[in-house]
């Protein structure tokens, strides 16, 4: 169990950043294009949106801090 709780620990210390950016900064574009003017997608929850936020995500990690 200590293992376990070990692993998921470093897992979240590494790969944090990326987590974040997949889940914060893709919900932020998923609502960005929900509610653009245009309206060029009427698709509820678009996978694009949280491709690039985890392409952040992925940036920040390679860097080590943010943009």
């Amino acid at each position: 169990m200590q293992f376990l709780l070990e692993s998921v620990s470093t897992h979240i210390q590494d790969w944090g950043k990326v987590w974040f950016g997949l889940i914060f900064w893709g919900s932020i574009f998923n609502e960005i294009l929900l509610y653009n003017p245009f309206q060029a997608f009427n698709i509820a929850i678009n996978l694009f949106p949280y491709l690039l936020g985890l392409c952040f995500g992925l940036i920040a990690k390679l860097r080590g801090r943010w943009i």
